[in-house]
């Protein structure tokens, strides 16, 4: 099996979850990791096992021979990590939110284009089971035309987001907040699922936690939503609401419901799915079973390793040549996810109903 040369660009997510996932993957050779702090660089090599540990990441770009650069920092670097990674002759598997604003996710498509390479964002959620069952289902055609959808993620994680830092998560100007870590993957499920384009959309950006305070009298401002809610239409018809929240006590995870002309399709937790066509009650549908979880991965990264081990596999296929999947999230994924979010966070700020061009 050939073996794909990846270096990886954070040590935060990058180090729990991108590096040993991709490592789990016959396919890929994990040779580098960078941080972008330059901290804990001998604590990362322990942690990773990868030996090539970089304190700069234009360092890593100029030094290694690597075939695909994993960018895993901060939303707002994503933008000069990739452009100068094109340059350098990299593919690359972004992270999301694909960038700042949707200027910047354009800019980074030209930059592929001008390079010739190949780039993903990495909606990986794409590949659980449950929403490949969802998307087969609408693209059939057997719930008719969609008309409206519901589709929210709640988080129980009032506690933590009350009692500790958030760091650039919790900024604005950082590109922080749950639009981006949360409504990225709704938005885009949103389009994939429906196929559809976004007309108008109606925003609500909130902090309900705006600052915490640690031991030391320390003060952390936040500026960035920790719950926003979103509705709008489509082109040509149907309606969506889409909402997060991380600072609830009680929550019950993903919840979508898809109601079309001829039938409902309802789903939670990413595990369980109803239909019901016509007048016929919910059914639970029979999904693919899930993945063998490596022995000994961390419990962050088996979080996320049923679906982020489908969507490598699927960039694997199209770095050898091999056909390439039409689910699989390329750039203006990202770009048409990030003009939504624009739209949404305009609405909230200026208070009105934004028609997307």
């Amino acid at each position: 099996m050939k073996k794909i040369r990846v270096g990886i660009i954070g040590t935060g997510f990058g180090a729990k979850v991108h590096a040993p996932v991709i490592k789990s993957h016959p396919g890929f050779e994990v040779v580098s990791i960078s941080s972008v702090s330059r901290g804990r660089l001998d604590d990362i090599k322990e942690e990773t096992g990868i030996e090539n540990v970089y304190g700069n990441w234009e360092e890593m770009l100029e030094k290694e021979d690597l075939d695909l650069v994993s960018v895993a920092s901060a939303p707002l670097l994503h933008h000069d990590m990739v452009v100068k990674a094109f340059e350098s002759g990299k593919h690359v598997l972004c992270e999301k939110p694909m960038a700042f604003d949707a200027l910047e996710a354009e800019k980074m498509i030209q930059a592929r284009d001008a390079a010739g390479k190949m780039g993903w964002i990495n909606f990986e959620y794409r590949f659980l089971p449950a929403r490949q069952k969802i998307k087969e289902i609408i693209s059939s055609g057997t719930i008719g035309k969609v008309l409206h959808v519901n589709f929210s993620l709640n988080i129980a994680g009032y506690e933590r987001y009350a009692t500790s830092k958030r760091g650039w998560l919790s900024q604005k100007d950082q590109a922080g907040g749950m639009l981006g870590a949360v409504g990225s993957h709704l938005i885009d499920s949103l389009l994939w699922w429906t196929d559809a384009k976004v007309e108008s959309v109606s925003g609500q950006l909130t902090t309900h936690v705006p600052e915490f305070i640690d031991e030391n009298g320390e003060k952390e401002v936040r500026t960035a939503d920790d719950a926003f809610q979103a509705m709008g239409n489509f082109v040509g018809g149907g309606t969506f609401n889409i909402g997060s929240n991380i600072a609830v006590r009680h929550a019950e995870g993903w919840e979508l419901e898809v109601y079309g002309t001829d039938g409902t399709i309802k789903m939670s937790q990413d595990n369980k799915v109803l239909v019901g066509i016509g007048n016929d009650p919910l059914e639970e549908v029979e999904l693919e079973g899930a993945l063998e979880i490596p022995k000994g991965m961390n419990p962050v990264a088996a979080g996320y390793f049923n679906a982020f081990y489908r969507s490598l596999d699927e960039v694997y296929k199209s770095l050898l040549g091999d056909e390439v999947n039409p689910d699989l999230p390329v750039l203006e994924d990202g770009f048409r996810v990030q003009v939504v979010m624009d739209a949404i966070r305009r609405s909230a700020e200026e208070r009105r109903t934004v028609i997307i061009d």
